[in-house]
């Protein structure tokens, strides 16, 4: 599976999710201080999954009709430190989960997510 790590995923994160085979692009180290528009953008084309910590990604969905193909994955809980968060996704991925088309919302305790059509 292809993941967009947007900049707020921190560096220990993604290498954590590459050492477990995912491939993912870090906004953080290629990519710093485009705008999320411009990775919905880069989502789009590269077929990846984006996952963040910015709320604004709702936004950008749902109100403006901004649609990354893959899905988001929205991690709500900003505390997590990168060990943790990376486990939580990796458990999250590897659960079978359909996340195209879906902003998937995660915390410690809970998943949900929510349709958007592409």
């Amino acid at each position: 599976m292809k993941l967009l790590a947007d900049e707020n995923i921190p560096l220990d994160t993604v290498e954590l999710l590459e050492d477990a085979g995912y491939d993912v692009l870090s906004i953080l180290k290629k990519y710093s201080g485009i705008s999320d528009r411009e990775i919905i953008h880069r989502s789009n084309k590269e077929e990846r999954l984006i996952i963040t910590f910015d709320k604004d990604f709702g936004f950008h969905v749902f109100a403006e009709g901004l649609l990354p193909k893959m899905g988001i994955i929205f991690l709500r809980d900003a505390e997590l430190i990168p060990e943790k968060t990376a486990h939580l996704l990796i458990k999250l991925l590897q659960s079978g989960s359909s996340f195209k088309g879906n902003m998937t919302v995660v915390t410690e305790y809970f998943v949900r997510q929510r349709k958007f059509h592409v």
